[in-house]
């Protein structure tokens, strides 16, 4: 069974009055993310099942269910475990400004009105049509302990937050105070999708809009981590996951894996935000986001680029354990992380180049090392690099030479044709 977990984000645009200080309210910042979670099936899915259905009315001539979509059911299904979403637990809405008791909704799809009378919430209306279109929608698929994982999690902070009621006073802790500009919707999408291993790019998105705009990357990297997670099973585990993310994040800044041409960031930039004293601040924070998302969507591209050189070497499946090794820079040490070692970082002096996986990986300046599972494939793939004994000098040098490129450093001391054809790439870049 596949699982999936979908962003979604509502545009909803409503007017807020606050009598009190004679304030009306409408903007976008009331735009407002949300997850859903299903499995067996995908949204995608899901709506041609609804389509299927809906002819079936049609010819049936069952009009009163012709608009019925799989997404209005407020009970979990075979397909659907609901939709979940965070926000102010009062109708206040100005005070969700400074700090509101926040509450963690199920049935999240429907837009609830805040009964202070009765001090409870009533459904008003379904979302809009567009939170439901492919357009305001990421789906993201998840190994069974992702999902799991992140059920539990959200379950958790819903029987947390539920005695939190329209007329309630005070927050249930700092973590569910609601604050419309720090500690909202976004942000604890954000939080419950980081906490299971999920690229999203940026840990500090406040705006549901700056989230959307990058739906497709999201998707673009998650597919390119689901290729590892498909050969190595122990990537299927949460642990295993963040430790991906940790892996890829270190090679940031490093110009022999990813390199962002600063000019023309900068015109990508200033055509929706001009640089200029007033908005230096701001400039600066969508620069330093987009540099980072430039770099995130190299790395991953490279790391693609790599997995497919010893796939496609092959016209079945392959299955195996993939060590992922990165330089530290706040230690300035090499760093291994596997499964074996339950993904806690090992600093390592060096690689045992005997060992003809280890060769391969230092030889071609792959930032991780594959293990198949079967050895006939090994075999294959790696006997041009089984030196059997190999020199005390020849393992200084290489490893040298190999853990300075993860670094990121320079090596004028050492060549290799893969090196050459590394930095000739790289000269190439940064000439264009």
């Amino acid at each position: 069974m596949k699982y999936y977990v979908t962003i979604y984000i509502d545009p909803l645009v409503e007017c807020f009055l606050d009598f009190k200080n004679q304030c009306y309210w409408q903007r976008e910042d009331f735009t407002h993310a949300f997850l859903g979670l299903t499995k067996g099936k995908s949204p995608d899915k899901l709506d041609k099942a609804d389509e299927t259905l809906r002819q079936e009315y049609l010819k049936n001539k069952e009009w009163d269910k012709i608009d019925q979509k799989w997404y209005e059911a407020k009970e979990p299904n075979e397909f659907n475990d609901g939709f979940w979403g965070f926000g102010t637990g009062i109708a206040n809405v100005a005070e969700s400004l400074i700090g509101s008791p926040g509450k963690v909704f199920n049935n999240n799809q429907y837009v609830l009105d805040s009964n202070i009378d009765k001090n409870c919430y009533i459904i008003k209306k379904l979302r809009s049509p567009q939170a439901f279109k492919p357009s305001n929608r990421c789906t993201l698929e998840l190994s069974k302990e992702q999902y799991e994982i992140l059920l539990a999690n959200i379950k958790n902070d819903f029987n947390t937050t539920k005695e939190i009621t329209p007329n309630s006073k005070e927050p249930i802790n700092e973590e569910f105070t609601y604050k419309l500009l720090e500690n909202n919707c976004v942000t604890w999408v954000i939080q419950k999708l980081s906490d299971i291993g999920i690229e999203l790019i940026d840990d500090e998105y406040k705006v549901p809009g700056n989230l959307i705009d990058i739906f497709g990357l999201i998707k673009s990297l998650h597919s390119i981590f689901l290729k590892f997670q498909n050969i190595d099973d122990n990537l299927q585990s949460v642990k295993g996951a963040r430790a991906f993310i940790t892996w890829t994040r270190s090679m940031l800044d490093n110009n022999y894996i990813c390199y962002v041409n600063q000019e023309n960031l900068e015109k990508k930039i200033q055509t929706f935000c001009k640089k200029d004293i007033e908005n230096q601040r701001y400039y600066e924070s969508i620069k330093k986001f987009y540099d980072k998302a430039s770099q995130l969507k190299s790395i991953y591209n490279k790391l693609d680029f790599r997995l497919e050189s010893i796939t496609k070497k092959f016209n079945t499946s392959i299955k195996g354990d993939f060590e992922l090794i990165y330089f530290d820079r706040k230690d300035r040490q090499i760093k291994l992380l596997k499964a074996s070692n339950d993904y806690e970082a090992i600093a390592i002096q060096d690689l045992d180049l005997s060992q003809k996986y280890n060769n391969f990986s230092a030889s071609k300046f792959y930032p991780f090392v594959f293990i198949p599972k079967d050895e006939m494939l090994s075999r294959m793939l790696y006997h041009k690099y089984d030196y059997g004994n190999i020199s005390q000098e020849y393992q200084k040098d290489r490893n040298e030479f190999y853990f300075n490129v993860l670094a990121g450093e320079k090596s004028d001391k050492y060549w290799s044709l893969s090196y050459h054809k590394m930095t000739k790439n790289l000269r190439k870049i940064h000439a264009s």
